[in-house]
């Protein structure tokens, strides 16, 4: 899973440096405390992007669930802040397998996820609008049931070679 704040190099132009600070605390605060009550793992904090996932290092089989539940609730986080911060964001969830471990060299190794799955969700996310979860075909089919619903739509990503199938949510 992948959130990032929208429009947020024209919002910090605006701002001093410990507005910006400010800001993106208050959104690191709200997903990473989303991100651990659905048993996510927080793998990086990059500019105004966090990206999570799920299922490992402790497995769940309704992990695609949980991100999607995750997704739901920093985006209804995100809105209460709204009025004040004047943010909103895109989320990107794919499911699927992905190398997960320590890569990195002899001095510093960071406990990530790899693989396209991982591609796709950063991808997902780039394309999502504000106040928008999307989700890759694989996530939806194991959530579908229980968030109905979803707007399919065929997206051209950037470095995949075919249209990927997603499905649109409001958060």
């Amino acid at each position: 899973m992948f959130v990032d704040i929208r429009g947020f190099t024209s919002l910090a132009e605006q701002m001093d440096p410990g507005q910006v600070a400010a800001q993106l605390n208050r959104f690191y605060d709200i997903a990473s405390r989303a991100i651990f009550r659905y048993d996510g793992t927080l793998d990086k904090l990059v500019g105004d992007e966090v990206m999570a996932f799920f299922g490992a290092p402790l497995h769940a089989d309704d992990h695609p669930k949980r991100a999607l539940m995750t997704a739901l609730k920093i985006m209804h986080e995100v809105k209460a802040v709204a009025a004040k911060d004047k943010i909103g964001v895109g989320i990107g969830i794919s499911t699927g397998e992905a190398f997960v471990g320590n890569v990195g060299g002899k001095d510093v190794t960071d406990y990530t996820v790899l693989g396209d799955t991982v591609n796709v969700a950063a991808r997902l996310q780039g394309a999502a609008g504000a106040g928008e979860i999307l989700l890759a075909q694989e996530t939806y089919v194991q959530v579908k049931t229980e968030f109905p619903q979803a707007i399919r739509r065929e997206l051209e990503l950037k470095g995949k070679s075919e249209p990927v199938v997603a499905w649109a949510m409001a958060g």
